[in-house]
């Protein structure tokens, strides 16, 4: 029952991801990408679907407005550098 709903709904994603523009696809590819990842933890199992939903949601539609903003490779750069920083006050 659960694989018939998690491929019913990749089916409907990809679907939908054929006749849309370039960021309906980002969308599309994010949400799915969150949606397998909630199977894979188990929070597909342990949450409301539209609470997870929502959530899922929420989190693509804040990550892709970054990534248009340009803010995704600039968020990248500031994390490495304080990563690199603290691996190297770790080190000495």
């Amino acid at each position: 029952m659960r694989k018939l709903l998690v491929i019913g709904t990749a089916l409907a994603l990809a679907a939908c991801g054929t006749t849309a523009n370039t960021s309906n696809t980002s969308l599309n590819t994010c949400l799915t990408q969150k949606a397998y990842a909630a199977l894979n933890d188990g929070t597909l199992l342990t949450t409301e679907v539209k609470t997870l939903a929502q959530n899922i949601s929420s989190a693509c539609l804040k990550k892709l407005a970054l990534e248009k903003a340009g803010l995704n490779e600039e968020s990248v750069t500031a994390a490495t550098n304080v990563l690199t920083a603290l691996r190297a006050a770790k080190g000495e």
